[in-house]
């Protein structure tokens, strides 16, 4: 094998594992995306489900709540 023909050679394997990384990368924002919209999925239902005395009790009203989750 070559100088030229070696060096290359490596130099193609390192884009390799730049986009290995590059793709991890993206993989992992789009895991933290997907985990955020199911906690705020959670949370809105929680506050969806609280009960009238709930709302009473810090002056809500279930209109105000309703107008929220939109």
């Amino acid at each position: 094998m070559s100088h030229f023909h070696a060096r290359s050679h490596d130099s193609h394997h390192a884009v390799d594992g730049a986009s290995i990384r590059r793709i991890g990368s993206v993989c992992q924002h789009l895991l933290n995306i997907v985990a955020e919209a199911a906690t705020r999925a959670s949370e809105r239902s929680r506050y969806a489900a609280l009960p009238r005395r709930y709302l009473d009790d810090v002056g809500m009203t279930i209109a105000e709540r309703d107008a929220a989750l939109r």
